[in-house]
């Protein structure tokens, strides 16, 4: 942890993400993971790694960058902000993408994290991985029982002896993911560190990022997932487009579209994406 000081108070900064508290850390992935880099994004974010409270940095933020300032004192305001800002890189250089622990124990059993990038998961996971994280950073269910469901969606007991040699095995060495498991797991994964779950949870916002960051699925100004305007809670746009290729079955079923793999699912959706806008354009020429 180190020592800042503004105005002649001492505020501390971390610099790893065992040091930011448990009432930062869902604050801190949204800006991170999930808010485009901005001014305001990085004010945002001085302000909650600093853990200043609003009406302080209010004043702060006037004293030292109000409009009736000359511009050269605003400019070298800003460079202290930016130092800052700089000292934070450690938020997105810090390689979360890559597992925390390979397993965690749970009730004297590993439960396996999924693989990194999220290669052998399959979309219905992904969708509720999602959801949860959302939920959670949104606190649409007060406290921590989206974070449990995060965590027993993610980590899974080993499958049974032999499952490497079965012809229908997808690459998974984790349990096959069924919803209502874990259901019946939360309560256990609620005993766990919260330093546990959190880096699970940062494990799994890391690499939702970087798997959908690899796919042309949205605007560059948009959020990161597939969605459209207008849409009523995090996760529909998945959902949607679960339905919407089991109608045609694309993959099959519902449940089949569900246990396809993520990676074909949005291969598959980056494609029908860049054919739309083909024939948008085309249209447009022709009119």
């Amino acid at each position: 942890m180190q020592q800042i000081e503004l105005d002649g108070v001492s505020y501390n900064l971390p610099e790893a993400w065992d040091e930011v508290g448990p009432d930062q850390i869902a604050r801190l992935i949204n800006l991170v993971y999930l808010t485009p880099e901005s001014g305001k994004m990085y004010h945002a974010l001085i302000q909650l790694a600093l853990n200043i409270r609003p009406k302080a940095w209010r004043k702060l933020h006037q004293k030292h960058f109000s409009p009736n300032l000359p511009e050269s004192v605003r400019w070298k305001n800003a460079e202290v902000l930016q130092t800052i800002v700089a000292q934070l890189q450690w938020l997105w250089l810090k390689p979360m993408h890559r597992q925390p622990f390979p397993s965690i124990q749970v009730n004297g059993k590993a439960w396996l994290l999924p693989e990194e990038g999220f290669k052998t998961m399959n979309f219905g996971e992904l969708t509720d991985l999602y959801i949860h994280m959302q939920a959670f950073i949104q606190q649409t269910v007060p406290g921590y029982e989206r974070l449990n469901y995060l965590v027993a969606t993610a980590c899974r007991p080993r499958r049974g002896r032999g499952y490497t040699l079965r012809p229908d095995w997808n690459g998974d060495h984790r349990e096959p993911y069924n919803e209502f498991v874990v259901r019946e797991r939360v309560a256990e994964v609620a005993k766990l560190d919260f330093s546990t779950r959190s880096a699970v949870l940062l494990y799994v916002a890391s690499n939702i990022k970087n798997v959908l960051s690899g796919y042309e699925l949205f605007d560059p100004d948009a959020t990161a997932e597939p969605v459209e305007e207008g849409e009523r809670y995090a996760g529909q746009g998945f959902i949607k487009n679960a339905h919407l290729l089991a109608e045609k079955h694309i993959f099959g079923n519902l449940k089949q579209t569900q246990d396809a793999n993520l990676h074909e699912v949005l291969l598959f959706l980056e494609e029908h994406r860049a054919d739309q806008l083909a024939r948008q354009d085309s249209e447009k020429t022709d009119s």
